[in-house]
């Protein structure tokens, strides 16, 4: 309306991996052979937190498979 034109699209910007740092998590770590598959995980490591959550998740998804009927 002004007479002016619209600004051209501009390209997205190019990827720079110095902003997305590599994951840091054994499955992606780079190291002499690929980490271990989480079902073979042995769980050793394992804080008491982290069994703690595991169990309490595990309880819910077992009352959530009852109350729908599915035990």
């Amino acid at each position: 309306m002004t007479g002016e034109e619209p600004a051209p699209a501009q390209p997205p910007p190019e990827f720079n991996p110095l902003r997305f740092p590599p994951c840091a998590c054994p499955h992606h770590a780079t190291g002499p052979g690929p980490g271990p598959e989480p079902d073979e995980a042995d769980g050793e490591d394992d804080s008491v937190l982290l069994r703690a959550l595991r169990a309490r998740m595990n309880e819910e998804n077992r009352l959530r498979r009852w109350a729908r009927g599915q035990s």
